[in-house]
C-alpha cells in the first residue's frame, strides 16, 4: 500500500503542477511513465489506473537491437585478411582480433530527447548497462579469443522514433576494477584484463606480426587503503560516442579500424614503446588515434567532436 500511495501522489502531483511532460504513448521525455497520458495537463481518473498500471507492471517497452559492423576502411574485417593503403604511409596490416567494451548505451529521439537503452542481461555478452563486442572468430592468426563473435546489443525502450544513439567507449570505474578472477561473462576474458593496470583493456586491436596495437583502458591507476582496490586512475580513457542519424530499425554501427589508424604511420615506431599505442601517455604514437577515438591525449578526457572510429551507414 506505500507503493501505491506514492505512485498516486506522484501521479496527482503530475497533473497538478504540470510539470510531466506531454506524452501520447504513456512515457515522458526521458522514457518513464507518466500520468498524463492525453497531454492535456490534466489527469482524469482513467489516466491514473493507466499510470498505476504502468508503475506495477512496466511500461509497454519494445524490443531494440543495435547492430555493429566492425571494418578496415570500406571492408569488412574478417581474421587472417590482408588490408592495404592503412595509415598516412598506405602500409598493409593483418589483423588478429577486434574487440571492445561499451556501456550507458542511449537512444535519442527526433525530438533530442535521451533514453537509456535497458540491455538484456544474457549471461554472455551483456552485463548491467555494459556489453562486449567480439568480431575475432580465433581463425588464425586470431588465436586469444574465442570461436564465439557478438556483433548486436539488445535491449528495451519505450516505442518511438529513434534517430540518433550514444554510447561510452569502455567500462563503469567499478566494474573495469572489480575482480577479474570471478567476475561474471563478459568480463571472465582473461585476454581482455590489463593486470599492470588492474583494469580492463576497454579495446584490444592486435595485427599479426604484430606491426601495431591498439590497447585503450585507463592508465596511471593506483590502489587505496582497501588492499588490491584501485582508487583513482590519472586518466580513465572512457569515450563518449555521439551518432547522429541512427535509426536502430534501418541502420548499423561500423566500427572502423582503418578509420582509427587514419592519421597513423604504422610503418614506423616510437624508439622504445610497443608497437601501435597501449595507452602510455609517453607514447606520442597513442596522438592521433586517441584523437579518433574521441579522447583528449593530454589527460584522457573525451574529446567527441573529434571521433572517428565509429560511424553510421
Amino acid at each position: 500500500m506505500r507503493r501505491l500511495g506514492s505512485i498516486l501522489i506522484g501521479v496527482l502531483v503530475c497533473g497538478t503542477i504540470g510539470t510531466c511532460a506531454h506524452a501520447q504513448d504513456g512515457f515522458d521525455p526521458n522514457g518513464q511513465c507518466v500520468g498524463d497520458a492525453d497531454g492535456d495537463g490534466t489527469v482524469a481518473i482513467n489516466e491514473i489506473i493507466g499510470a498505476v498500471n504502468n508503475a506495477l507492471n512496466g511500461c509497454g517497452f519494445v524490443p531494440i537491437t543495435l547492430q555493429f559492423r566492425a571494418t578496415v576502411g570500406d571492408e569488412t574485417f574478417a581474421c587472417g585478411s590482408v588490408y592495404h593503403n592503412v595509415g598516412t604511409t598506405k602500409g598493409d596490416i593483418v589483423p588478429s582480433d577486434f574487440r571492445f567494451y561499451i556501456y550507458n548505451v542511449r537512444l535519442v529521439r527526433s525530438g533530442g530527447q535521451v533514453v537509456p537503452l535497458k540491455l538484456e542481461q544474457d549471461g554472455a555478452w551483456q552485463l548491467d548497462d555494459l556489453a562486449l563486442l567480439d568480431f575475432e572468430n580465433k581463425v588464425p592468426p586470431c588465436g586469444n579469443g574465442s570461436t564465439q563473435t557478438n556483433t548486436t546489443v539488445h535491449g528495451m525502450a519505450p516505442p518511438g522514433e529513434y534517430t540518433g544513439v550514444r554510447f561510452q567507449l569502455g567500462l563503469p570505474f567499478d566494474r573495469n576494477h572489480g575482480n577479474q578472477a570471478i567476475a561474471p561473462p563478459p568480463l571472465d576474458r582473461l585476454s581482455m584484463f590489463w593486470s599492470w593496470q588492474d583494469g580492463y583493456r576497454f579495446l584490444k586491436i592486435d595485427t599479426a606480426f604484430d606491426n601495431v596495437r591498439v590497447h585503450l583502458g585507463s592508465t596511471g591507476c593506483v590502489l587505496g587503503s582497501r588492499p588490491n582496490v584501485v582508487a583513482s586512475c590519472a586518466r580513465l580513457n572512457v569515450a563518449e560516442v555521439d551518432l547522429d542519424g541512427f535509426n536502430p530499425a534501418a541502420n548499423t554501427i561500423v566500427a572502423d579500424l582503418g578509420a582509427l589508424l587514419a592519421d597513423s604511420d604504422i610503418n614506423s615506431n616510437q624508439p622504445n614503446t610497443p608497437p601501435g599505442c597501449e595507452s602510455d601517455p609517453g607514447d606520442q604514437d597513442c596522438n592521433p588515434m586517441f584523437t579518433n577515438l574521441g579522447l583528449h591525449f593530454g589527460d584522457g578526457t573525451p574529446s567527441p567532436a573529434t571521433q572517428k572510429f565509429f560511424r553510421v551507414e
